[in-house]
């Protein structure tokens, strides 16, 4: 089935060809079919981050080095992809180190930052900068941040990169019950992002 959307631009029309789920279809540009969500896992072989979305670790530092935060050897920079959908945000999360995020292909991502002194925004990562879209951001250590597609029916893929590298031990999730109590005006973004209960991993 084919269906018409707005790609942004004035007086310009994309088409897409849509197998079975919505965020499988195909965009048509310029008579070349772009890659679906199911497209990107298969070929780079993502598979399910507890936090939510999928992902792989592409490249890690040869080298390691002792991490006065973690208190602990750690790669000196890890990178994954990482790749959302409607179905699957990336749940409200904390790590210790600074990490930037790239943008690739797909819908917009919605990154909704929690600050460690109450304060709440929103940074739309996409390749539409005139419409105040960023290509990569910074999220600063000790961040809270969950991450949602704008449009749930469409994917988004990043790279992520993480110094010192990323760990587990590093890496915390959040439920509603720690976060509403500290950030009581964002109860709609916190009942969507945050596990009510904690996954096992």
């Amino acid at each position: 089935m084919f269906y018409d959307f707005d790609n942004g631009v004035k007086g310009n029309k994309t088409t897409s060809l849509c197998y079975n789920q919505p965020n499988d279809c195909l965009p048509i540009k310029g008579g070349i079919l772009m890659p679906t969500k199911t497209d990107y896992v298969t070929q780079l072989n993502l598979t399910p981050h507890p936090e939510g979305g999928w992902y792989r670790q592409v490249y890690h530092s040869a080298k390691t080095t002792y991490d006065q935060t973690s208190l602990a050897s750690r790669y000196e920079y890890t990178s994954i992809y990482f790749l959302l959908d409607g179905s699957s945000p990336s749940h409200l999360h904390r790590l210790l180190h600074d990490e930037i995020w790239y943008f690739h292909d797909g819908a917009p991502i919605l990154v909704h930052y929690f600050y460690p002194n109450g304060f709440y925004e929103v940074i739309k990562l996409g390749r539409d900068i005139a419409a105040g879209e960023v290509l990569q951001f910074r999220v600063p250590a000790g961040t809270i941040l969950g991450s949602e597609v704008a449009d749930p029916a469409s994917f988004g893929l990043v790279s992520c990169a993480v110094a010192p590298g990323f760990d587990y031990h590093d890496f915390e999730l959040l439920t509603q019950a720690n976060l509403l109590a500290k950030y009581p005006d964002q109860e709609a973004v916190i009942k969507r992002l945050a596990y009510e209960k904690l996954p096992d991993f």
